[in-house]
């Protein structure tokens, strides 16, 4: 999925949000911005690797942040089913 298509999306924004969902299978595909801190994705990457969830690592936490038409960065977004 696009950048453009993202901000129509049913979506977690942040990487608590977005972790939580996953543990409960809500999440089928991950973004996780490649310039966050590695402690908060470690969690998103490890559970994705688990579960077999997708993962987007392409963009930047400003790009994700604008895709979402949120005011701030994003280190983390889940598209939900």
């Amino acid at each position: 999925m696009s950048l453009e298509a993202l901000h129509k999306a049913r979506k977690t924004v942040g990487a608590k949000q977005t972790l939580k969902a996953m543990k409960r299978n809500e999440v089928t595909l991950v973004y996780v911005a490649k310039d966050s801190d590695a402690r908060v994705t470690c969690p998103l990457t490890d559970c994705a690797a688990e579960t077999g969830i997708p993962l987007n690592s392409e963009y930047t936490m400003e790009e994700l942040g604008a895709a979402c038409r949120i005011k701030v960065k994003a280190a983390a977004v889940g598209l939900l089913d």
